[in-house]
């Protein structure tokens, strides 16, 4: 169902849409809120699911509005605000420039490529923005910063607050700032009652230039980007130790280290349980992953098809979210040209499974699709 956002950009000339209105799936959200729980470290509860019963029943192609007030006290508001409002910057993001894959960022310098000397470097006190993004073709790096808000006023002062967070930290290879597009997107939020009649998406995104650097350097960056986004998604579906040596490959400068890891890397992959859609009606690899309810992932990975059609008639909704197989070798083996073509080959979703252009798969389970384990 599609819901719609009254739309501000600065600069106006850059704005992905013509005209003053945005509008999104509420199912994109929903899996932008799969993607961003599992891969936020803390608990992976199924808040995305409660999202479509929040919204005022006005129907496909109507404003994005509440209900009403999510929650009276200030840091209940607060806290929702913040989720949904990464939620919905996510699925902006996806949709509108294409990015697909996505790094975590913590409080502490984060490593891309230690032999390369990539890295994300803080410059100021304070919290860090929320991503580092590029999309699946390896490019267009990207630090983005998501805000929701209830302000009356509109949403210029979330604005200005996620500008700052955008601009605490640079990318750097061997001390040399990377050339970056900085994005800072605020969503006000509108009620149906007791609240702002309109809900308003205000995004700022000026490009920042840096300096030349090497193909290979570049390659780096964005393989360093692609095995955290891996690493964070599949952590928390049981592959914990999959997930661990991948993060570690991105922080060895040594080439015997780094051999050794990649070693135990590529074991622990074709150790892991690879499982394939039954009736899938278009071409995927096996995946890697785990089912996800609305109370969270099961991290058994040996759910029969059976416990999946009893979870889907509990209502819990439960989903298939993986990453294919062969892209996490590429990954592993660190091979750029691999992982662009694997990924420029991909079709659309079709009635069920949808893909994030980044080799991951949400795929609904029931009746009418399982997930078979394979070899």
């Amino acid at each position: 169902m599609t819901r719609t956002f009254l739309h501000s950009f600065d600069p106006p000339s850059a704005s992905p849409v013509s005209g003053a209105i945005v509008d999104l799936e509420v199912s994109e959200i929903e899996d932008a809120g799969i993607r961003e729980v599992l891969q936020t470290p803390g608990a992976a509860y199924g808040a995305w699911s409660i999202l479509d019963a929040l919204l005022a029943p006005t129907g496909s192609g109507t404003p994005f509005l509440f209900r009403e007030p999510l929650g009276q006290a200030r840091e209940v508001k607060v806290a929702l605000s913040g989720l949904f409002g990464r939620f919905v910057a996510r699925a902006y993001l996806e949709r509108y420039f294409n990015l697909s894959i996505f790094a975590h960022l913590g409080s502490h310098t984060i490593d891309l490529d230690r032999r390369h000397k990539v890295k994300i470097t803080r410059l100021a006190r304070g919290d860090l923005p929320d991503w580092i993004a590029c999309a699946s073709d390896l490019s267009s790096l990207t630090v983005a910063e998501a805000k929701g808000c209830h302000d009356i006023g509109g949403p210029a002062k979330a604005l200005d607050r996620a500008w700052a967070q955008a601009r605490r930290i640079d990318v750097t290879v061997r001390g040399h700032k990377v050339g970056v597009k900085r994005i800072a997107i605020a969503t006000r939020w509108g009620m149906a009652t007791a609240g702002p009649a309109d809900a308003r998406l205000s995004v700022r995104d000026p490009i920042e230039e840096g300096e030349p650097h090497t193909q290979e350097e570049k390659d780096a960056l964005f393989i360093g980007m692609l095995r955290l986004h891996i690493a964070n998604l599949i952590k928390p579906l049981g592959h914990a130790e999959l997930a661990g040596v991948l993060r570690s490959l991105t922080r060895q400068s040594f080439p015997r280290r780094l051999q050794g890891e990649t070693q135990r890397a590529r074991s622990l992959l074709d150790a892991s349980p690879v499982r394939d859609v039954e009736k899938a009606s278009v071409a995927m690899d096996g995946l890697i992953g785990g089912i996800v309810t609305r109370a969270g992932p099961l991290t058994d990975t040996d759910i029969e098809p059976a416990d999946q059609e009893a979870l889907s008639r509990l209502n819990l909704r439960p989903v298939f979210v993986g990453i294919e197989h062969e892209l996490i070798r590429a990954a592993i083996d660190a091979e750029p040209q691999a992982i662009r073509s694997r990924l420029a080959d991909k079709t659309g979703p079709d009635e069920f499974a949808r893909p994030d252009r980044a080799g991951g798969w949400i795929i609904p389970l029931g009746q009418e699709r399982r997930m078979k384990g394979g070899t």
